[in-house]
Protein backbone atom coordinates (compact mmCIF):
# COMPACT_ATOMS: atom_id res chain seq x y z
CA UNK A 1 0.00 0.00 0.00
CA UNK A 2 1.29 3.61 -1.12
CA UNK A 3 1.09 5.75 1.51
CA UNK A 4 0.68 9.48 0.12
CA UNK A 5 2.58 12.46 2.73
CA UNK A 6 2.15 16.21 1.72
CA UNK A 7 3.87 18.68 3.59
CA UNK A 8 2.82 20.93 6.04
CA UNK A 9 2.23 23.77 3.43
CA UNK A 10 0.33 21.57 1.70
CA UNK A 11 -1.90 20.01 5.01
CA UNK A 12 -2.49 23.37 5.98
CA UNK A 13 -3.54 24.57 2.48
CA UNK A 14 -5.85 21.51 1.80
CA UNK A 15 -7.54 21.00 4.76
CA UNK A 16 -7.94 24.91 5.56
CA UNK A 17 -5.91 24.25 8.81
CA UNK A 18 -3.90 27.13 10.79
CA UNK A 19 -0.15 26.50 11.37
CA UNK A 20 -0.92 27.07 15.18
CA UNK A 21 -3.64 24.34 15.35
CA UNK A 22 -1.26 21.61 13.21
CA UNK A 23 1.26 22.54 15.57
CA UNK A 24 -1.28 21.99 18.49
CA UNK A 25 -1.68 18.71 17.08
CA UNK A 26 1.63 17.76 16.70
CA UNK A 27 2.82 18.85 20.10
CA UNK A 28 -0.18 16.62 21.70
CA UNK A 29 0.74 13.86 19.77
CA UNK A 30 -2.73 13.88 18.07
CA UNK A 31 -1.99 12.87 14.13
CA UNK A 32 0.98 11.07 13.30
CA UNK A 33 3.85 12.78 11.46
CA UNK A 34 7.25 12.14 10.07
CA UNK A 35 9.91 14.68 10.62
CA UNK A 36 12.66 14.81 7.69
CA UNK A 37 15.58 16.99 8.76
CA UNK A 38 15.18 19.73 10.87
CA UNK A 39 12.99 21.63 8.90
CA UNK A 40 10.66 19.58 6.71
CA UNK A 41 7.66 17.57 8.41
CA UNK A 42 5.43 15.38 6.65
CA UNK A 43 2.06 14.02 6.98
CA UNK A 44 -0.04 10.66 5.92
CA UNK A 45 -2.91 12.20 3.96
CA UNK A 46 -4.94 9.32 5.45
CA UNK A 47 -4.21 10.41 8.76
CA UNK A 48 -5.55 13.53 8.76
CA UNK A 49 -8.64 12.61 6.99
CA UNK A 50 -9.24 10.02 9.59
CA UNK A 51 -8.91 12.44 12.31
CA UNK A 52 -10.65 15.12 11.06
CA UNK A 53 -14.13 12.52 9.76
CA UNK A 54 -13.82 11.05 13.17
CA UNK A 55 -14.28 14.41 15.23
CA UNK A 56 -16.64 15.97 12.52
CA UNK A 57 -19.91 16.78 14.26
CA UNK A 58 -23.11 15.53 12.05
CA UNK A 59 -25.90 18.33 12.22
CA UNK A 60 -29.40 16.78 12.12
CA UNK A 61 -31.63 16.95 9.23
CA UNK A 62 -34.88 18.94 9.82
CA UNK A 63 -38.46 16.75 8.70
CA UNK A 64 -41.19 19.26 7.60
Amino acid sequence: MNALYIRRSEALTRYGLTNRLLSSWQSRRVIPFVKVGRKTTLFRVVDIETFLNRHTVKCLERKS
